[in-house]
């Protein structure tokens, strides 16, 4: 009784442990990669992103991998060292990455100082250009210029100067550039610098180039897509620009390894989105996060889990896991049929060896009572202990029920006492005492 008591508590820890080990295993936070720029607002973007995870307890935990500037990013995800990436998507887009979400949009702002005669794109031909450039962008805002000024025959005797915001304002004052291209939000501080200072080498009020054909080359381009610089958007006493200007624009996006699960990029939207307002409390670029369009004919592929979330399409646990659920109650049905069929055939053959034992039994006791000598009876006698010895050897009696292990009992006892009273007859020469045995069932 005490060893099965044993086993039933041990089965209990071992079940509860299981259980406790399960609950761990399916509550413990998933660490996933991220790569983006180094010395970028993107960067501060997703260490704010990565802060409110773990303050949050989320069930996904970010561990930033700083790289060199958007291409080795984007890099990043091909060569397989990293599960998510901060790209641009006029930069080597990954080929096995899936957009995720939509960090934020930048415009291609073309400035000219007031009263240099540049006021359309065309008018770029034969002059000096610079290029504002950031760690993010590289030589990438080179390349679109040279995508812009080819699209409007205006590449003929252009030259390019790349320039940081610091050299800008010298630049200009030594008239080494005529116009200065730059590419990002307009509500930041750097692009407000270089309108500033645009503004201060011209007379008056800068000159805003708008670029009229930004959806005939956003077709041309899918990495371009079309944007409108509103009215003002720059501030000012006097609005800046004074009217919206059409021009191109670039997105950067959160982007996931394709066989990333989607149950994970699902879980990295919902926390982007959901926890924006603690995000932008540290990183205020998290208020301009997008969601994707969903559409399946997008040029830019959206990784099935966000399109999942987005369109509400997540499987609940039981339809991600129903498959499992089955298979496992059916692979349970079939142990327990298994085990069942076991233990019936155990008990069915300690049945069987039990009745055999009962007629042995039997037969000594017949045997005893008709013993012509006592050295029968002392073999007798022997043969009821070896099939005593036999029964406890083979632990048959602790798998019968109680009936079968009294009649048993009962059995062995009546033997020895036939045996007795035979031996007294024997040796006294007198009758047996005569005593009524009660009835032995085999069984």
């Amino acid at each position: 009784m005490r060893r099965y008591l044993f086993a039933a508590i041990a089965a209990v820890l071992a079940l509860v442990a299981a259980v406790a080990l399960s609950a761990w295993y399916f509550e413990r936070p998933t660490v996933v990669r991220v790569a983006v720029a180094r010395d970028t607002p993107d960067l501060q973007l997703m260490t704010a992103v990565a802060a409110v995870m773990s303050r949050e307890r989320e069930t996904l935990r970010l561990r930033i991998i700083p790289v060199e500037n958007a291409s080795a990013s984007a890099a990043a995800i091909d060569d397989d060292s990293t599960d998510f990436a901060v790209v641009r998507t006029d930069i080597d887009m990954p080929k096995q990455g899936q957009t995720v979400a939509i960090l934020h949009r930048s415009a291609v702002v073309i400035l000219a100082p007031g009263g240099s005669g540049i006021t359309q794109i065309a008018d770029l031909k034969g002059r000096n250009i610079g290029v504002l450039t950031n760690r993010s962008g590289g030589e990438a805002n080179a390349r679109l210029v040279d995508v812009l000024l080819a699209h409007y025959d205006a590449s003929e005797g252009a030259r390019k100067l790349t320039l940081t915001a610091d050299e800008i304002p010298q630049a200009l004052a030594d008239r080494r550039i005529d116009a200065l291209i730059a590419i990002g939000d307009p509500a930041t501080d750097q692009l407000n610098d270089a309108l500033s200072a645009v503004a201060a080498a011209g007379h008056g009020p800068p000159e805003f180039v708008p670029v009229l054909e930004g959806k005939a080359l956003a077709q041309r381009s899918p990495v371009f897509e079309p944007v409108e610089v509103p009215r003002g958007a720059f501030g000012g006493a006097s609005p800046r620009p004074s009217r919206d200007i059409q021009t191109i624009g670039v997105s950067t996006r959160l982007v996931a390894r394709a066989r990333v699960s989607d149950g994970t990029v699902g879980e990295m939207v919902r926390i982007l989105f959901a926890t924006r307002p603690l995000i932008a409390a540290s990183s205020p670029l998290a208020n301009r996060m997008e969601a994707p369009s969903t559409d399946k004919g997008a040029t830019l592929p959206v990784h099935p889990g966000a399109v999942a979330y987005l369109d509400g399409e997540e499987e609940t646990f039981l339809e991600k896991y129903s498959d499992f659920i089955y298979i496992g109650a059916m692979v349970v049905s079939v142990l327990a049929s298994a085990a069942a069929a076991l233990a019936s055939r155990l008990t069915a053959a300690n049945h069987a060896r039990s009745e055999e034992l009962m007629e042995l039994l039997l037969e000594h006791l017949g045997a005893a009572r008709e013993a012509p000598t006592s050295t029968r009876l002392d073999e007798l006698e022997r043969e009821a202990d070896t099939v005593l010895g036999q029964a406890l050897e083979a632990g048959s009696l602790r798998h019968l029920d109680t009936h079968r292990v009294t009649a048993l009992g009962l059995a062995i006892d009546q033997v020895r006492l036939a045996i007795r009273d035979r031996r007294r007859q024997i040796e006294g020469g007198a009758p047996a005492e005569t005593r009524e045995s009660p009835r032995i069932l085999a069984g």
